[in-house]
């Protein structure tokens, strides 16, 4: 098998982390998941017959869709056109290096003890498709003190903002049992891109990450950085497009690295952690694409999606 070149960064904020050669910081690939037969049938039997006749029923019939839709689609198929994951700044090794010396980046790092010679990370990925909201919970809850074995393990169904919120104060309230976090609670504030201007949104990220006591959970649209990521007809299969259309996704924001070009001083790197392997890690995303991202509309709900503030408290 072919080797990865390790090494380790050190900082004023991390002590030895492992790296790979890429610049990011090591984190466990998940289980080998084999797709479950009714997950089979449904992307080869049932959607193909039932999602055209859905799609088409509510787009002759619904507006608010339609227009929503359409939208949605010009959005990724622009996104496919010019994406994030062809840029030079997406996974860059000298844009990572920055990030990790950040104490925003370096929350998401166990610094080394007596029992352990290495940092470790306390980042993870999803363990299969729909628990990318389970997985950023326990990644935030983790960088903030709480353990990772009074946690809960990953689940399927945190999939809108308020629900999120909802579990992960919850789950620190249980938590906060255990003695290094007795007396803390956790406080939420949903963002959401349709309801705040270009310069509130990246005002808040600031301010989030200059806390040292909150951590900002990114509910987006992702194929709107990277497109429909499929050639041909395959983009039209319709398992393909609703997700690329309408599944959002879940994942914590890193840290933020300034352009060096003077016309983009208003428009930084943000960096994402994405909790889906396939995505090899944490990526570099401009933040007015991020913003056009969270802004897009969740046709569930029929609102933008968000941004979250994570703040621990003294009860």
């Amino acid at each position: 098998s072919k080797k990865i070149r390790m090494f380790s960064i050190n900082s004023n904020t991390a002590g030895s982390t492992m790296m790979d050669n890429r610049g990011q910081l090591t984190v466990a690939a998940p289980p080998d998941q084999p797709m479950p037969l009714i997950f089979k049938l449904l992307i080869y039997g049932a959607l193909p017959i039932a999602v055209p006749i859905i799609v088409s029923y509510k787009m002759l019939t619904d507006k608010s869709y339609r227009l929503t839709t359409t939208s949605l689609f010009s959005m990724v198929n622009d996104a496919t056109k010019k994406s994030c994951a062809e840029e030079w700044y997406f996974q860059d090794v000298g844009l990572l290096q920055k990030l990790w010396s950040q104490a925003s980046a370096a929350a998401y790092i166990q610094k080394s003890s007596a029992e352990t010679n290495n940092d470790t990370s306390l980042l993870e990925y999803q363990v299969r498709e729909g628990y990318c909201g389970s997985a950023t919970q326990r990644c935030i809850l983790k960088s903030l003190g709480y353990p990772s074995n009074v946690i809960p393990e990953q689940k399927n169904g945190e999939s809108k903002p308020e629900l999120w919120c909802e579990h992960v104060k919850q789950i620190a309230k249980e938590s906060s049992l255990h003695d290094d976090n007795k007396g803390t609670q956790i406080e939420t504030t949903i963002l959401r891109g349709g309801d705040v201007t270009y310069e509130e949104f990246l005002s808040t990220i600031r301010q989030g990450l200059d806390n040292p006591n909150c951590r900002i959970c990114c509910n987006y649209l992702r194929s709107a950085l990277t497109g429909f990521e499929l050639t041909g007809l395959w983009k039209f299969h319709p398992f393909f497009f609703v997700i690329k259309l309408y599944g959002g996704h879940f994942s914590p924001i890193l840290g933020m690295v300034e352009q060096d070009v003077e016309e983009e001083k208003d428009n930084p790197f943000i960096a994402i952690f994405d909790t889906n392997h396939k995505y090899n890690g944490t990526y570099f995303i401009p933040c007015r694409r991020l913003y056009e991202a969270v802004a897009s509309i969740d046709v569930g709900s029929k609102k933008s999606r968000a941004i979250i503030l994570v703040e621990k408290k003294s009860a």
